[in-house]
């Protein structure tokens, strides 16, 4: 597997050759999608000797938390893992120093696995399970089978939305055969034609009584309504949080509401990129990005994060200082 990994670094770094434009975003994707398009037929060649041919778009990666199936035309989570051996390690890292005592680990908005595999290990590390949470179907297939390549026994996985209520929902449906950015999936404001209806579920329900330890919420601007969901969890476990929060127009609700649940929160900004990648590439494809969560902590622990800031103005939110 480790050869594998070492010619893939090897056909990216052939691949720069091809062009001097700055690598970021659609062009990241559209490059490197037609980079694979015309080497799938050699690299099946090269590697069917020693592995099982994997289907397009997938490949299997030998990844710093585990064996990992990452889809090839997902331009963030997908090649990020193929590219770097990891996603927002700096997040993964932060959030495992929280799972340090019995209760469950819940993750909304798992999408492939590509932190559950991290906080379901670190999970039984302390004789607890994980919950992983994915409403995309074909993305919660590839969530599934990471867990089982990495022989994960203390996770269950549902392919469900969790909201306010209990029903259904629709989200847009990409292609998942072209490049796109299949971790930005968000919840339809109204039905169309192309839109996918999911089951719906209120944390509340599924959970059931659970102890929960850690619950970590990203879901495209949906964030409020999963909490909202989620009474119960954040009165009777007061778990620790760590919720996306990147959409301007929605933070302040969400940060008063959490407020009013008894929790202080500080802001936990990460750049997509480490230096320190898996796979040791210095080449950084994701320059300037950088995912934007709030890691809340229940007011009566009493406790301060040194070296990030707190949050308390609602009403700013780093991203629109930085467009100032």
């Amino acid at each position: 597997m480790r050869r594998a990994n070492h010619r893939i670094r090897t056909r990216l770094h052939q691949a720069r050759a091809v062009t001097t434009l700055p690598i970021t975003g659609q062009k990241l994707a559209t490059r490197y999608c037609e980079y694979i398009r015309l080497n799938a037929e050699k690299s099946t060649m090269e590697t069917t000797s020693q592995r099982p041919h994997i289907a397009d778009p997938y490949v299997i990666v030998a990844a710093r938390h585990g064996t990992m199936l990452a889809n090839s035309n997902d331009i963030y989570i997908g090649q990020a893992l193929i590219q770097y051996g990891e996603y927002c390690e700096e997040e993964t890292k932060f959030i495992l120093r929280w799972i340090d005592r019995p209760g469950a680990v819940v993750e909304v908005g798992a999408n492939i696995g590509s932190q559950t595999v991290a906080l379901a290990r670190a999970a039984k590390a302390v004789s607890s399970e994980a919950i992983a949470i994915e409403p995309q179907p074909f993305v919660f297939q590839n969530l599934c089978a990471n867990l089982a390549l990495n022989g994960l026994d203390n996770v269950t996985a549902w392919p469900y939305a969790c909201g306010r209520h209990q029903g259904s929902i629709w989200l847009a449906q990409p292609d998942y055969q072209k490049c796109g950015n299949f971790g930005g999936v968000s919840v339809c404001s109204e039905h169309t034609p192309s839109a996918l209806k999911v089951p719906c579920t209120r944390l509340d329900d599924l959970i059931d009584g659970r102890q929960v330890r850690l619950l970590k919420v990203d879901v495209e601007g949906y964030e409020l309504a999963v909490l909202q969901g989620a009474t119960e969890i954040l009165s009777n476990s007061r778990p620790i949080l760590y919720v996306e929060n990147d959409r301007v127009e929605q933070s302040e609700n969400l940060i008063r509401f959490l407020w009013s649940r008894g929790y202080f929160l500080w802001w936990h900004i990460t750049p997509l990129y480490s230096p320190h990648n898996f796979m040791g590439v210095k080449e950084n494809r994701y320059a300037g990005l950088s995912s934007f969560n709030m890691i809340g902590l229940p007011m009566e622990l009493r406790m301060s994060l040194r070296g990030w800031e707190e949050i308390t103005d609602a009403s700013v939110h780093p991203l629109s200082k930085w467009k100032k």
